[in-house]
C-alpha cells in the first residue's frame, strides 16, 4: 500500500489577504486556501491590521487545507508574511493596538530624527530611515502613545504572530531583523549600539535564528485553532520579499525576482551590500549572501484605486486591465506617478503623492487604468537600474503574486525594462517559498537550490517589444520629469 505523502505547509501573512499552501515533497500543490484582510486606513497615511483578524483567517487557512489533504503528513510549517509591522504586546502577549503596518506614512518627522541622531544610518542598516520601518514607527509610537509604549513587553512582526499564537515561542529570522535598523550584520544579532539610540530594549525584540531553523512547535492551543498535529516544527521563516524570491525561482545572481502585489517589490541577490539610497540590503534566507530589495509601495493597490474610483462596482481587475489593453496609449501620451501612500524606491520620498499628467478630452478611464500599469512598470525598470548600477546581476525576471496574471502587464515590465519576463505556473509565491523553507529545515529533501529546481515550474515568457519599448522609453523620459518636479511640492502636513 501507498504511503500518506509527506507534506509541507506554507503560510503567508500578506496585506490583502492570508494564504496558505500544502504541498508533498516533489512541491506538488495537495491544498491551498484563502482568507481576506481588511486594512485601517481611516486616516491619510494610516496603515493598520488587527492581529487577532490575522490569526483568525490564518486559522481557518490552515484548517481547510488540513481538511482538504486528511491523508497528508504535515512534517513542518514555513511562515512569512508583510515585513516592518509594529505590533507592541502586553505581558500576556496580548496586541496592546492594531499592528501599524509597511506602508503606514505618518512617521516622517521620526525619520529626520534618525537621521540627525545617527547620519551613517544607511550605512549601517542597509537603507535610509522611512515612515514604514520599525524604528521610525517604534520612535512615534513612543511619542504619541506613551501609555502603551510604558506597557509594552514585547515588540512582533507580522509572521512571527503566528508563530506565537501556534507555539507559544517568540522568535523571528534574519531577513525580518536586518531590516529593522537596529540589527548587527558583522554580529547576525541586534545591536546594541542602535537599540541603545533608540530608546528600544533587547528584550522588547525576539530571537534571532535562521530561516531553515526551528522556531518552534505547535501546541495544543494551535493545533485545536488549524487542525495541525501538536508537536509539528515551525520553522523560522523569512519576509514575504525572500520567500517570494524563492516560490518564483529567483535564487542566485542573474535572477531577479518582481513580486507584483499591493505593491511591487524587485529583489535581487548580491555577495555584498551595496550602499542605500532607492534600495534597501538586507540579509537573505541563504547562509551568506544579502538581498538588495527596491519597492514600488503601490501596484495592485493603485490598480485597486482605479478600479474603485473610475470604473463600475462590479468591474473585476481582470476586466480593468482589458479595458487598459483595448485603450490606444499612443496619441496623448499619460503619466501616472504611482505613490498613492509616498515612495520607497526608485527615489524615497514619503511625501510623495500620486499623481495624472498629460489627462486630455480623448482620455478615458481605460487610458487611466492602462496609465496604472505603465507607471508601475516604469517604476519597476527604474529600480533595475539602480541594482545594475550596485552590482546586481539582472539577466532574467522571475514574476510572481497577484498582478503576474496579467500578460498585458508582464509585458509592459518586460517592454520597459528591457529584460525577458517569466512567470511561474504557482501563483502563491510567497507561500510556497515558505514551504520550501520548511521542507529544507530537515535536510531530507534537500538543500533550497535543489528544491527551487525541482519545485517551481517555469511558465509562460514575455520577451521585450521593439515598438513597445519605444513608446515607454519615451514615457519613463516624461514620468522622471514630472517625478523631480513634484518633490517636496507636499508641504509637512499638507
Amino acid at each position: 500500500m501507498a504511503r500518506d505523502p509527506e507534506a509541507f505547509l506554507g503560510l503567508d501573512l500578506g496585506t490583502s489577504s492570508v494564504k496558505a499552501l500544502l504541498v508533498d515533497g516533489d512541491g506538488v500543490v495537495l491544498a491551498s486556501a484563502g482568507e481576506r484582510l481588511t486594512l485601517l486606513s481611516e486616516q491619510p497615511l494610516q496603515a493598520e491590521q488587527d492581529a487577532h483578524a490575522w490569526w483568525r483567517a490564518a486559522a481557518a487557512a490552515v484548517r481547510a487545507c488540513v481538511e482538504a489533504a486528511p491523508h497528508a503528513r504535515i512534517q513542518a510549517v514555513g511562515l512569512t508574511g508583510q515585513k516592518h509591522a509594529l505590533l507592541p504586546l502586553d505581558e500576556d502577549s496580548e496586541p496592546l493596538r492594531p499592528a501599524l503596518l509597511w506602508a503606514d506614512g505618518r512617521a516622517t518627522r521620526e525619520c529626520e530624527e534618525v537621521r540627525a541622531v545617527f547620519p551613517a544610518v544607511a550605512r549601517r542598516t542597509g537603507a535610509l530611515p522611512l515612515p514604514g520601518y520599525l524604528v521610525p514607527k517604534w520612535l512615534r509610537y513612543l511619542r504619541r502613545e506613551e501609555a502603551l509604549a510604558a506597557r509594552t513587553v514585547r515588540l512582533c512582526f507580522a509572521k512571527d504572530w503566528l508563530r506565537l499564537k501556534l507555539t507559544g515561542a517568540f522568535a523571528t529570522d534574519r531577513t525580518e531583523a536586518s531590516a529593522s535598523q537596529a540589527y548587527d550584520f558583522r554580529a547576525n544579532s541586534w545591536s546594541d549600539t542602535l537599540l541603545t539610540l533608540w530608546d528600544m530594549r533587547r528584550d522588547l525584540l525576539a530571537p534571532i535564528r535562521r530561516s531553515t531553523s526551528e522556531a518552534g512547535r505547535v501546541h495544543e492551543a494551535g493545533a485545536a485553532a488549524t487542525g495541525l498535529p501538536i508537536g509539528t516544527p515551525v520553522v523560522a521563516g523569512a519576509g514575504d520579499n525572500e520567500a517570494a524570491a524563492l516560490g518564483c525561482g529567483a535564487l542566485g545572481e542573474g535572477r531577479v525576482a518582481v513580486i507584483l502585489g499591493t505593491s511591487g517589490t524587485v529583489i535581487g541577490t548580491s555577495r555584498v551590500r551595496a550602499g542605500a539610497g532607492g534600495l534597501s540590503w538586507n540579509r537573505h534566507v541563504l547562509p551568506t549572501g544579502y538581498a538588495g530589495t527596491g519597492t514600488v509601495l503601490s501596484a495592485g493597490r493603485a490598480l485597486r484605486w482605479v478600479r474603485r474610483t473610475c470604473f463600475p462596482r462590479d468591474f473585476t481587475s481582470a476586466q480593468v486591465i482589458e479595458a487598459a489593453g483595448a485603450a490606444d496609449p499612443g496619441p496623448a501620451p499619460l503619466v501616472f506617478i504611482p505613490s498613492l501612500v509616498g515612495e520607497r524606491s526608485p527615489v524615497p520620498d514619503p511625501q510623495a503623492t500620486g499623481a495624472f499628467v498629460g489627462l486630455r478630452p480623448q482620455h478615458g478611464r481605460g487610458h487611466m487604468a492602462r496609465a496604472v500599469l505603465d507607471g508601475v512598470a516604469l517604476q519597476i525598470a527604474d529600480i533595475l537600474t539602480l541594482m545594475r548600477g550596485a552590482g546586481v546581476a539582472v539577466e532574467a525576471l522571475r514574476i510572481t503574486s497577484g498582478g503576474a496574471a496579467s500578460p498585458l502587464w508582464r509585458h509592459t515590465i518586460a517592454s520597459a525594462a528591457g529584460v525577458a519576463v517569466r512567470r511561474v505556473a504557482q501563483r502563491e509565491g510567497p507561500a510556497l517559498g515558505a514551504a520550501m523553507l520548511a521542507a529544507a529545515s530537515g535536510g531530507a529533501h534537500g538543500q533550497l537550490a535543489d528544491l527551487v529546481e525541482r519545485w517551481v515550474v517555469p511558465g509562460a515568457v514575455e520577451e521585450p517589444n521593439a515598438q513597445e519599448a519605444k513608446r515607454l522609453a519615451g514615457l519613463g523620459a516624461r514620468l522622471r520629469a514630472v517625478r523631480n518636479a513634484l518633490r517636496g511640492i507636499e508641504t509637512r502636513g499638507g
